[in-house]
């Protein structure tokens, strides 16, 4: 089981994202647990805030 790498948050990752998605991340103001490389595990909810973060920019 990979675990979602945001800061406090245990639960299960279901997509790995690449660092393209870094700048919505931040812009959540969600901090990362350590360095996740090249591939960043999220889980459900964050994949979901994440992604709905990054459409908006654009």
């Amino acid at each position: 089981m990979v675990e979602c790498v945001i800061d406090g948050c245990g639960e299960e990752a279901v997509r790995e994202v690449d660092r393209s998605y870094l700048p919505a991340i931040q812009s959540l103001k969600l901090k990362l647990r350590g360095d996740p490389g090249k591939k960043i595990p999220l889980c459900r909810k964050h994949y979901k805030m994440v992604k709905q973060a990054r459409e908006s920019r654009f």
